[in-house]
This record gives structure tokens, C-alpha cells and sequence, in this order.
């Protein structure tokens, strides 16, 4: 994976837990939430329920709605090898007396 999509991967990482962060912060103007576990909560709540719903946009409707993560596109991650399984010859069986 080159640079820039390392870059990329991480600014798309980044965006939806700033809009998490954001949107949690607007609604304790709503909602009086006094306890920091639930403020973190909120957080990622709002995070996984926007970085989930703009990817599935991006997926299945538009390419756009990539910018909503931060970048048009995904990154591009290089092609998986299948480990070579290398098969060893079974152990000579020890003498029977």
C-alpha cells in the first residue's frame, strides 16, 4: 500500500470520529449527559452509525458520498497472497523389536 493511501485510510478513519465527536457535542444541547462514559459513548455511537451509513452510500448508491469520509475514494489495498502450505514427508515410523 503506497503512502497515499495510508494517508487516505487514516483521513477517512479520522473524518467520521471528528462528525462522532460533533454530533455527540450537539445533542448533550439536547440531552443533559453529566457522566463522561456516557459522552464517550455518544461519541462512538454517532461515529460507527455515520462512518456505517456514508460507506453503505458510498457502496451502493454514489462514489460521492466518499467526501463525507473525507476522500472520493477508498483506499486501495494490495491483493492478499495465499500462504504457501508446503507439505512435509511423514517421519519414518521407528523399528518395531
Amino acid at each position: 500500500m503506497s503512502v497515499y493511501d495510508t494517508l487516505i485510510s487514516l483521513w477517512r478513519t479520522t473524518v467520521p470520529v471528528l462528525a462522532g465527536w460533533l454530533a455527540a457535542n450537539l445533542a448533550r444541547v439536547y440531552i443533559e449527559i453529566d457522566e463522561g462514559s456516557l459522552q464517550q459513548g455518544l461519541v462512538v455511537a454517532f461515529t460507527v452509525a455515520y462512518y456505517g451509513l456514508f460507506r453503505t452510500l458510498e457502496t451502493k448508491v454514489s462514489p460521492a458520498f466518499g467526501w463525507l469520509l473525507g476522500m472520493a475514494r477508498p483506499p486501495v489495498y494490495p491483493a492478499r497472497l495465499d500462504p504457501v502450505v508446503q507439505r512435509y514427508p511423514k517421519p519414518p515410523t521407528p523399528p518395531t523389536t
